[in-house]
């Protein structure tokens, strides 16, 4: 799937499996889209997320639709943030 991932997406590919090698726990999941969405468009972060998580990239947009008309708490979100963070988030967003 990976060889598939526009170029650009690739720095936020190895970001993610770094921080969650076993893949983005259930628990999590939401957090990250919220996080990611303001970063992204809705089709590369669908498919960096289908990529990551072996999901199929049309579950991961309707994931992402959901999320924001009801994100999560912010405190979750500011937790990934924090968590990501010493995975290279910050490199990932500047490639924007």
């Amino acid at each position: 799937m990976p060889d598939t991932l526009p170029p650009t997406l690739s720095g936020a590919v190895r970001m993610l499996r770094s921080a969650y090698p076993a893949g983005i726990p259930d628990s999590a999941y939401f957090a990250v889209l919220a996080l990611l969405y303001e970063h992204f468009s809705d089709r590369n972060l669908a498919e960096l997320m289908a990529a990551v998580m072996g999901k199929d990239a049309a579950v991961v947009l309707n994931d992402i639709y959901a999320c924001a008309s009801s994100k999560p708490a912010p405190s979750a979100i500011a937790a990934s943030r924090n968590f990501l963070e010493q995975h290279g988030l910050q490199a990932v967003c500047a490639e924007d």
